[in-house]
């Protein structure tokens, strides 16, 4: 694996282990420390959340509050009365996210979280709030919104007093991308039209992090944040308990208030992970055990998950997750040694119901072609047609790992394939034209 990043397990207060990987500037050749600055994407809610609870706490604001309580011009005026702030902890509310928005904004990036509000605020929900669970950062964005009204304070002053400051997060903020901070590491992924070569993330980060997601952090401060909440520094006991419990099943776990508990082995794991371009990182908290662990990291994802699924182990043992983990990269490792024959013959014979995890294989196809073993990385993408007939998404990545080893007929061919079961996918009607001047 090429793993680029950090890594933290602690006892309590004591730290166990604490190591450093990779890359952090790839220009100037700068390797990772245990202090350098790792960018957290989604885990920066967990911040928002207990700056929430702590105004709940003060009696400042209640759970059950809708919006137009504190934002009174909120466009979506449907929103803003009937969904509340819990709604808003749990993603329950049916507010939308901004990033197809985004991504398609030209000009200035927002700045401020009411810069945010015409990237979203006027999607109609998506359903009736608390009736279901949709992921929404476009609602942590509205949560900043409040507290910003609320305190009288920006979000960013406001947080860093009372989450930052208070845990001695010293190496923690939500500094802009162009501001000049000493050791952060620039968030890379593997080139997949140049294999062989990093891609710099930083310009697809936003500007700045926000309520929503995105500041920036070391793995120790990370410690730091885990014992000041388990400790009841940040908030009294009874509210701490609130916010170290799930409360709504997801694909992602029982998510409650800005946090998502597991249950491994009858361990319970409570924290929240993070993914950008670059980006993959996770707070793990086992409460019970009063052991935390922290990965940030600034490479392609495959890293996180390989440490992921080691920690899950070492802490709690083997589960379907870990299982089903190490039986893909088993199927991965017989198929470069032996071809793809010998991994579909490995997947068939399984008897235990282990099932291969799809994107687990594609990234490391497209790892291999990155180290110019182009034969194994098309016979892994082979490999998830194969096991997975019904995915249209493992045709159109066979037909992109034909294509930038240079196969053109054939990945026109696989492109054409793809096409007739998603007529009209603008980006391989692109690519067929594409391949058809050559």
């Amino acid at each position: 694996m090429d793993l680029s990043g950090a890594v933290l397990l602690a006892h309590g207060e004591h730290v166990e282990f604490a190591e450093s990987y990779g890359v952090a500037d790839r220009n100037h050749g700068r390797s990772n420390t245990i202090d350098t600055k790792f960018n957290l994407a989604s885990i920066s809610k967990m911040f928002t959340a207990a700056c929430i609870l702590q105004l709940v706490e003060a009696g400042a604001i209640s759970l059950d509050d809708t919006l137009d309580k504190y934002l009174q011009n909120y466009p979506n005026r449907d929103a803003a009365q009937r969904a509340t702030i819990a709604h808003l902890l749990m993603h329950r509310s049916g507010i939308g996210n901004y990033w197809q928005r985004l991504e398609e904004l030209e000009g200035r990036q927002p700045d401020s979280h009411s810069a945010y509000l015409p990237l979203f605020a006027d999607i109609p929900l998506e359903h009736e709030p608390g009736s279901a669970f949709s992921y929404s950062n476009g609602g942590y964005i509205v949560l900043g919104l409040i507290i910003e009204t609320v305190t009288g304070k920006s979000y960013y002053e406001h947080v860093q007093q009372a989450v930052f400051d208070r845990a001695g997060m010293a190496s923690t903020g939500n500094w802009r991308q162009d501001d000049n901070v000493s050791g952060r590491a620039t968030p890379y992924m593997r080139s997949e039209e140049k294999p062989g070569e990093w891609v710099d993330c930083s310009s697809r980060l936003e500007p700045r992090g926000s309520a929503a997601g995105g500041a920036w952090s070391t793995v120790g401060d990370m410690h730091r944040f885990a014992v000041a909440l388990t400790r009841n520094r940040l908030l009294g006991s009874e509210m701490t308990r609130a916010f170290l419990q799930g409360r709504s099943e997801t694909p992602v776990g029982n998510y409650g208030y800005g946090i998502i508990e597991k249950n491994l082995n009858g361990t319970r794991l409570m924290g929240h992970s993070g993914g950008h371009y670059g980006v993959a990182c996770e707070l793990m908290m086992f409460p019970d055990l009063d052991t935390t662990c922290v990965v940030l990291t600034n490479g392609d994802v495959d890293g996180y998950w390989d440490t992921e699924a080691f920690a899950h182990e070492l802490i709690a043992g083997p589960t379907e997750k870990t299982r089903n983990y190490h039986f893909t990269q088993d199927l991965i490792e017989l198929t470069a040694l032996k071809g793809i024959a010998a991994g579909v013959s490995y997947a068939e014979a399984r008897s235990d119901g282990r099932k291969a995890r799809e994107g687990v294989i594609d990234l490391a196809a497209f790892r291999y072609i990155h180290r110019s073993r182009n034969a194994v990385g098309i016979d892994l993408l082979q490999l998830n047609r194969t096991l997975h007939p019904d995915s249209d998404y493992a045709i159109y990545r066979l037909a992109d790992g034909l294509r930038v080893t240079g196969q053109s007929a054939t990945a026109l061919a696989m492109y054409r394939t793809y096409l007739e079961r998603v007529p009209g996918d603008a980006d391989a009607e692109a690519r067929i034209e594409e391949l058809s001047r050559i």
